[in-house]
């Protein structure tokens, strides 16, 4: 059985291939339209349809998940995952951790993936290691062409 997205409250059900099931809650989240999305794309990734088969990995996304839609609010974002921009995006990325970078980028795949509308230049960000700064800050420059002008150097969100 397919993981299935929760409406009310917002959530995930999921039934792995041992046959333990794990149903979450997210409870109160800054913006339920991108919690909504996020898990639309983690739903995609788990078992039977992609590779996360245990409670704890999707335990893991949910934290990366509840990270980014809380950051981004922070922000104030509050619009869906067809509303991120590429600089948002990266900005988000920038600023938190290598695991929790690689599963909301992940989520964001998997939500394309499931039919889902992505800005293509969110969708198309290249698939690399968490981007920091080099000591000379040309690792930076290369970023903020990419990115546009109004990006700092070590871009952080609190």
């Amino acid at each position: 059985m397919p993981a299935e997205v929760l409406n009310d409250p917002l959530g995930i059900s999921c039934v792995f291939s041992n046959g333990s099931r794990l149903t979450a809650t997210l409870g109160d989240t800054a913006n339920p339209r991108l919690a909504r999305d996020l898990l639309a794309g983690l739903a995609e990734l788990v078992h039977p349809h992609g590779t996360v088969d245990a409670a704890g990995s999707v335990r893991h996304y949910l934290s990366a998940l509840g990270g980014m839609v809380t950051a981004l609010a922070g922000r104030g974002f509050t619009g869906s995952a067809a509303d991120l921009h590429r600089a948002q995006v990266a900005e988000f990325w920038m600023g938190t951790t290598g695991a929790h970078e690689a599963c909301t980028r992940r989520m964001l795949l998997g939500f394309a993936a499931a039919g889902g509308m992505l800005d293509a230049r969110v969708g198309n960000w290249p698939r690399a290691a968490p981007i920091t700064c080099s000591p000379s800050g040309a690792r930076c420059r290369l970023i903020r062409r990419s990115c546009g002008p109004g990006l700092p150097r070590r871009a952080r969100l609190r």
